[in-house]
């Protein structure tokens, strides 16, 4: 829905809005922009065309360099970035004994951090202990920044003296990848809000799962929806173990042909209706009330009373939630009443009314009264009118308690705790990126492509979107030496030859920068190329000699 400001609609430098959306704008004007440190524009709506989306663009195809023969390049899983010497089809390297280099931007090769590699951990145990050995799961935290959830205008001018202007917070994406006959395939994405002791209520010590998507690739398919449950339970346990008390889920599926996080779905694959995704997450909780991880769970509604909420300002207050919306309808339908039942202060003055100004001075103190006392009571007016809201959504909001106590557990930040990456900063930008770039995941194929294509992204950045600090010298390090055994231990490479020497295996990274710059981006793979020329020649004398005859 854009009837905000929006910066998420550019894509092959044309602003594009569909039908819904563009009459779903109120006013006569449209703000766009795709620069986020610029002001938005005001564009007349009469400046937009009505155009058809009926523009089919045919697949790219690539060449094999040594056969000639033609392939998809989405099928062929070909980057030219990656290798740049050209596309060299399965069948000519089986023929002629080719050998190149392998793919170094796998998932695998991505930094990882102490929740990637518990969430990583807890899934492929699971796997393991149900015999799936062939089956194994890579889980990466792509992005980790603070954000501030801005508290809207009608709500601050609601409560002027109470509400605070902000709720400070840091949003995580979560992404979890498989193997699939050689290549990495991404499955499930997540993105998370995590409000810290350090937050002002309601909003202290809660995490909010804003996002959780899947696409239907992971195998085997009997434990699919296992390893989804292991992902989120992972989480909570994670979380939990970091002081948080309480974690907030909006089980809402997607309207169909909407997309969460993941662009374009399998057509096949199922969309659950809101009950079944509600029994989802009830089951997932249950598991996790079993492992002694979640203490209960409840319904936003049972919640409220149960904590005897007073006033609007004791609802949990979460970035892209449906309450903060909802709220401020609200206060727009109140105060438009509230103006209705004003008296027109422009009548005309009666110049046979003896005291007229003192009456009108003396109505309009009674108006101030009036309007102050009707504020009092419309705060219990509105509290109840999202009450009754509540009261007819409260099953799609899961509200977790996650400890008895609340100094159970202290806060517990990450030594590697930011990682910058603008495509994967937020949904919405991760979401457009790939629609601009077409990277879909409506079939298995082209999964695996864009998947391909996205971790080249991610290894490439022009900025460093990872930062490494020395576990000894708490100094930040290029070059660091990643211990294969302890959780997201690294050294930097004066403290891994200092004596004693660390107890386990140490295995030499570097940053992606670094690694740019020692193997340059046109760096050519693993090819003989003597061997390729005299293939080359050989098959071009085949090709002659064939029309000689």
């Amino acid at each position: 829905n854009n009837s905000e400001p929006s910066r998420f609609n550019l894509s092959n430098d044309k602003y594009t809005f569909c039908t819904t959306c563009f009459n779903s704008v109120q006013s006569n004007s449209i703000f766009i922009g795709d620069d986020p440190t610029q002001t938005l524009i005001e564009i007349p709506k009469s400046l937009f065309l009505l155009a058809k989306n009926d523009i089919k663009e045919l697949e790219t195809m690539i060449d094999c360099i040594v056969c000639t023969r033609r392939w998809h390049q989405v099928c062929a899983l070909h980057l030219d970035q990656i290798w740049p010497e050209g596309f060299i089809c399965n069948t000519c390297i089986h023929q002629y004994n080719i050998k190149r280099k392998e793919n170094r931007y796998i998932a695998s090769e991505l930094p990882v951090n102490n929740l990637s590699i518990q969430l990583e951990k807890r899934v492929n145990n699971f796997l393991h202990n149900h015999n799936c050995q062939t089956s194994h799961v890579i889980i990466r935290i792509l992005s980790v920044s603070d954000k501030i959830c801005k508290v809207k205008p009608n709500l601050k001018k609601y409560y002027p003296c109470q509400a605070v202007n902000g709720y400070p917070y840091q949003t995580k994406a979560i992404f979890a990848f498989q193997e699939i006959d050689g290549v990495d395939v991404i499955f499930c994405g997540m993105y998370v809000q995590e409000y810290d002791e350090h937050c002002p209520a309601p909003n202290t010590r809660r995490v909010y799962i804003s996002y959780f998507d899947t696409v239907h690739f992971f195998q085997p398919k009997i434990y699919r929806t296992d390893v989804y449950h292991e992902i989120l339970i992972g989480y909570l346990d994670y979380v939990k173990q970091h002081g948080y008390m309480y974690a907030h889920i909006w089980a809402c599926p997607a309207h169909e042909n909407l997309d969460y996080i993941f662009h374009r779905h399998p057509s096949e694959q199922r969309m659950p209706t809101l009950k079944r995704i509600q029994n989802w997450c009830k089951k997932m909780l249950n598991k996790a009330i079993a492992e002694r991880i979640v203490i209960s769970y409840k319904d936003i509604m049972q919640d409220c009373l149960d904590n005897q909420v007073q006033t609007i300002l004791d609802i949990p207050y979460f970035d892209g939630d449906f309450w903060p919306y909802m709220i401020e309808n609200y206060i727009e339908q109140i105060e438009k009443e509230e103006y209705e039942e004003l008296d027109n202060p422009f009548e005309s003055e009666n110049s046979t009314n003896i005291s007229s100004k003192r009456k009108s001075a003396s109505t309009d103190e009674n108006k101030r009264l009036k309007k102050t006392a009707d504020r009092m009571s419309n705060s219990s007016y509105l509290l109840s009118t999202i009450f009754s809201a509540m009261e007819k959504y409260k099953e799609t909001f899961f509200v977790i308690r996650l400890h008895n106590e609340i100094t159970s557990y202290p806060t517990f930040h990450d030594i590697n705790a930011v990682i910058q990456c603008d495509i994967m900063n937020t949904r919405n930008i991760f979401l457009s990126f790939v629609c601009q770039k077409n990277y879909e995941f409506s079939s298995l194929r082209r999964a695996k492509f864009s998947t391909i294509s996205l971790l080249y992204e991610l290894h490439t950045s022009t900025t460093d979107i990872f930062t490494y600090y020395c576990n000894a010298c708490r100094q930040q390090c290029d070059i660091y030496y990643h211990c294969t055994v302890c959780e997201d231990f690294d050294l930097c490479q004066k403290c891994y030859n200092m004596e004693p020497k660390h107890e386990h295996k140490m295995k030499r990274s570097m940053s992606s920068i670094v690694r740019e710059s020692q193997y340059g981006k046109h760096n050519s793979l693993n090819v003989d190329d003597k061997s390729i020329t005299s293939i080359l020649c050989k098959i071009t004398k085949m090709k002659i000699n064939a029309t000689l005859y």
